[in-house]
């Protein structure tokens, strides 16, 4: 039995909020700004890609400054 995810699954909002631990209303804001993660929407639906939500993860990791040490 493979139990690596599917990554071609698509997830509602409130199914990627959990699993980006943001809540639904700070997506949607993000969908609004311009600044989330990559979402299909048709007749009003928005759904997110799997491997889109953790392309976007990996964009905006941040790395701690140097120590000048």
């Amino acid at each position: 039995m493979d139990n690596r995810p599917n990554f071609d699954e698509y997830l509602t909002p409130a199914e990627a909020a959990k699993l980006l631990r943001r809540s639904p209303r700070t997506l949607a804001r993000k969908r609004a700004e311009g600044t989330g993660p990559a979402y299909h929407q048709e007749a009003g639906r928005v759904l997110y890609p799997r491997s889109g939500l953790y392309c976007w993860l990996a964009q905006h990791i941040k790395t701690p400054p140097r120590n000048g040490s």
